[in-house]
């Protein structure tokens, strides 16, 4: 492939997957420490593209393979299918980049636990999410169920049944709210709820 019809290529295929993920010309630019500009005319074809730097970098910023960039390849060889999936992914990547805290000891560990604890909520959360969805989100199946435990609609029952899947979610944030609110009075048992209720999700111990 002549260097203009590669050039024409990869800026091609970039901006479709750039598009797809929904990113705008700065997100991948800061990804690649240039310019909007220079994504613009990357894009374009208009500047050479086919450095081996250039092309690792826009590969690694679309999550996408060099040799799918080159056309080489249809396949993306990624596992990230929206924008959502990278933001969650640059967001963990900053927490991750401010550790340790520049902060006091208990202040840090208070910190980094109020951080696992949300996480590993996050996690149950979502297990209980998918089974909420896919047992009671407008599941007309349920409607002898309902009637037989006395709800007044299979709707009523099914938006009862939703709210009880993921109620323990409800609560743990309510906790960790109101442990955020205890630690500027009392930090010392603020630190306590908390590492009760870590302890909690800690599998019991042979």
């Amino acid at each position: 492939m002549k260097d203009k019809e590669l050039r024409k290529t990869i800026g091609s295929r970039a901006k479709s997957r750039r598009q797809e993920l929904g990113l705008n010309q700065p997100y991948v630019a800061e990804k690649m420490g240039v310019t909007a500009s220079t994504i613009q005319r990357y894009e374009a074809g208009t500047i050479d593209n086919t450095k081996k730097m250039t092309l690792e970098g826009l590969a690694d910023a679309l999550h996408v393979s060099v040799e799918w960039l080159k056309g080489e390849t249809d396949e993306y060889e990624t596992d990230i299918t929206d924008k959502r999936e990278l933001q969650i992914r640059d967001v963990m990547t900053s927490i991750l980049n401010k550790l340790p805290y520049d902060m006091e000891q208990s202040e840090s560990d208070f910190s980094k636990d109020l951080l696992l604890l949300m996480l590993q909520e996050y996690e149950l959360f979502v297990d209980s999410f998918q089974s909420a969805c896919k047992n009671f989100k407008g599941n007309a199946d349920n409607k002898m169920l309902a009637q037989t435990m006395g709800f007044e609609s299979n709707k009523e029952y099914n938006e009862i049944m939703f709210l009880r899947e993921i109620t323990h979610t409800i609560n743990a944030f309510n906790d960790m709210g109101d442990i955020v609110r205890l630690y500027s009075k009392n930090p010392e048992a603020a630190k306590n709820r908390l590492s009760n209720l870590l302890s909690e999700k800690e599998p019991d111990s042979v």
